[in-house]
Formats: structure tokens, sequence, C-alpha cells
């Protein structure tokens, strides 16, 4: 039976420190060159249809995590990287046609937007994200691995998208010498991650007959404006959501920071590198709500709202180090968002992939692994997105308010860029 395998890769890795805006400025020198050492940050540009595309898959971003939320792994510490399942899907989308490329675009919020306005916002986010802030490493990678065994010949115009919008290398390795073929996918895995995801397939999960591997990596490092410091950290107790207590190293730190807060939940910011362009916003249950309530109420209007109404405060923050793996089939979730066709032997239409494989490729599995690690001095999170496609026979303030954040208890996070708006990674701890 023939397959095709693609795979995406997204990677982050964050060094960060909590934030703080208490430090008093250096004086001024009395004579000399006075030198600019402001981050020169810049502001990603997108077209107003893209902006609109932003909000909407901010939708899918939050609806993608909803749905694994209420599966049974979702019970559990998660995080999912939206940005990854949106480029698996965007060079799926790219070979697809009809009501397999009318599913793909909506679900992504693209509405009734062709291929090429999918491409043009992916290689917008390639060109630019990484530029935002110079304190901020931000790579991605993208490469489609063919099975020369198979002979499988790609479409030019689908060859030269994935070059264009993708800035994909296009390469080839016989599938039928698994040892090889899959030591090759680990080491491209393992390179572009700096080693987060040292393996992403085993030598039994490669068909001989599978037909392409495509693989999305992104790697992202960056520091808190400020750090923890490691000596304030101490255990203290965090309740989970069925009252279990454990005893969690509990970061810990006094810090003026935008925090705001609804009928459901209560957010700091905290931001990275320069202070401007990314952050993870921690979002904390109000008394007599959870996690879930939160997760349930997560959309792009009320996100939205929650950031206008930020406001400077005065917290003490309180934090615990903690490291999440976590693993979710995608194919369950993606259907029941709207989006079951390309999954469908019967009904999947990916002409534009390849021209001797046209008319009988279906996606057969999709799934992401991701890892999250935090820490005083940052975060390092991982993404894993395949999918197996397979053919029958992929002004001036007020004094700021004091409040107390103590994340004692389960929470939400996302890591976000500030001027596109896009979210990079939502997760939960739940202890």
């Amino acid at each position: 039976m023939k397959k095709l395998f693609l795979l995406s890769i997204t990677a982050a890795a964050m060094m960060a420190c909590s934030s703080s805006n208490d430090i008093e400025p250096e004086p001024e020198p009395e004579g000399g060159v006075v030198i600019d050492m402001l981050a020169q940050t810049s502001t990603i540009q997108l077209t107003g249809e893209q902006r609109a595309f932003v909000d909407y898959n901010t939708d899918f971003s939050f609806r993608l995590f909803r749905t694994i939320s209420g599966m049974p792994a979702g019970q559990k510490s998660s995080i999912v990287s939206p940005i990854s399942v949106t480029y698996v899907l965007g060079m799926l989308n790219d070979g697809a046609a009809g009501q397999t490329a009318s599913e793909i675009t909506s679900v992504l919020g693209f509405g009734d937007g062709k291929a090429k306005a999918v491409n043009e916002f992916c290689k917008t986010m390639i060109d630019e994200a990484p530029k935002t802030d110079p304190s901020v490493t931000l790579e991605i990678a993208n490469t489609i691995i063919s099975n020369e065994k198979r002979d499988v010949q790609l479409e030019e115009q689908y060859s030269q998208d994935m070059r264009q919008y993708y800035s994909a290398q296009l390469s080839s390795i016989d599938f039928s010498k698994s040892a090889e073929a899959v030591g090759n996918i680990n080491a491209w895995c393992k390179d572009k991650t700096h080693g987060m995801i040292p393996e992403i397939l085993k030598e039994s999960e490669l068909s001989p007959d599978a037909l392409l591997v495509l693989m999305n990596a992104i790697y992202f490092k960056a520091t808190w404006t400020e750090k923890f410091d490691s000596k304030d950290t101490r255990n203290e107790t965090f309740t989970t959501a069925n009252g279990e207590q454990q005893q969690l190293p509990m970061m810990h730190r006094k810090a003026r920071i935008m925090s705001a807060q609804n009928d459901v939940y209560t957010t700091i910011e905290l931001p990275y590198g320069s202070g401007t362009r990314w952050s993870m916003t921690v979002m904390l249950p109000n008394d007599g709500k959870t996690i879930d309530d939160i997760i349930q109420s997560l959309n792009s209007d009320t996100w939205r709202q929650v950031q206008r109404s930020s406001r400077s405060v005065i917290a003490d923050i309180k934090i615990p180090r903690f490291t999440t793996k976590f693993e979710t089939d995608l194919v369950q979730p993606l259907t029941a968002m709207g989006a079951p066709s390309m999954f469908d032997p019967e009904v999947a239409e990916f002409p534009n992939i390849s021209t001797n494989f046209k008319h009988e490729l279906y996606v057969a599995l999709m799934k992401q692994k991701a890892a999250i690690e935090v820490d005083e001095e940052g975060t390092k999170a991982s993404a894993v997105t395949i999918a197996e496609v397979k053919d029958e026979s992929a002004g001036p303030s007020p004094e700021p308010e004091k409040i107390d954040f103590h994340c004692n208890r389960p929470f939400v996070y996302v890591i976000q860029e500030y001027s596109s708006g896009v979210v990079f990674f939502v997760g939960t701890f739940r202890g």
C-alpha cells in the first residue's frame, strides 16, 4: 500500500526571566558620545487581510486547544503549538483541492482564501517573525524528503511553492533502508531543534512504502526581560484540581507588570527580550473558577478584550518551575473542528502534490508531541507535529494596584508574538 508521510516539527527554546519596570535609570553622561543601547525591534508587516486571518487563526488556536483539552490526554498538564499545525495544514493545503482545500482554509480561519493566501501568510511569518526582536532568537526551517525508491515526482508548482513560501529544502532518500532513512530524519530534527527533539520517528514507524516526509521546525530562544533569582525559590504547596497537595519549587519576585482581569481569570504578562514583542501570558482562574472554565472562555474576542484592558500593577508573583511533556492525536480534533475530508480515503483531494500520485492520497495519521521546561533562567519549549498520508490501493497614571499572583493551583499560559498577535504555544500546568 502506498503511503505519504508528512512530518512537521516545531521546536522552541526560550531562555527567559520575569519582568520588572522599577529599575532606576542610569544618570546621563556629562559629555562624550551617547551610544544607543535600546533594542531595535521591528513590527511584522501584515496586510489588512492577513490581520483578519490572525484573529481567525487565534480562534483556531484556542478551538484546537479546547478540543484537545476535552480529550482524555488533555486532562493532564499539556502544551500545544497551533502554529506548527498551521504550517502542516498550509503545506497540505497547497496540494489540496475541492472540499479538502475548502475545509483546511476554513478551519484555519482563512475562510474562502486560496492556497496562495495561506502560503503568503506563512511566508510573512517565516521572513519577519525572526526579526522582531534582536535579543530573541527565532529559527524556522522546513524540509520535504521524498522516497526515491518509489520515484516520487513532485508537481513543479508544488516544489516551487514549497521553496518560495516555506523556504523548504527538497531531497530524497530510500525509505526501504529504514534505519538509514529514520536516522537522517531524526538527525535533521535534532539539528533544527538544537537537540530539544532528538528523535521524532522510530524505525518501525516509517513504512518503506511511504512517499514523502515533510518537516517544519521552529526554534525560539529568549530571556525574560528580567530573571527570577534562584535564591528566592522555595518549595511551597501546589493544590491540584482534585485537591491533592504537592510540594513544588515556587519561583518568586515582586515586579511592576501588566495585568488584566475578567469574570473568569486574572492574567499577568511575563515579557521576553526587549519586553515589547514576545511574552508569556499566564492565566490564573478566579475564585470559584477552574482552568477548564478558562479554556472554554478563550476566543479571539475575549482574548483581545483582556489584552486591551491590561493595566500596570505591582504584583507579588509566584510561579512553579515545571516540566511538561505532551502528546496528542490531531485527527479527532481537526475532524471535530470541521476538516474531516482529508482523513477520508473516499473523499480526500490532494491532486497537486505529485505528478505520479495524484488522486488517491489522504491523511492517515496526524499527531503532535510537545515539551516545555520553565525555570528561573527561562523556558524551553518544543513541539512536533506528524501527519501521514496514504493512497487507498496531511498619560499620567494613578498609583499602581498591588496584587498577589500566586500560581499555587492549575493555570493556563500562552506564548505570543505581539506585533502580529500570533499564538505560538498554549498550555496548561495542572501539577
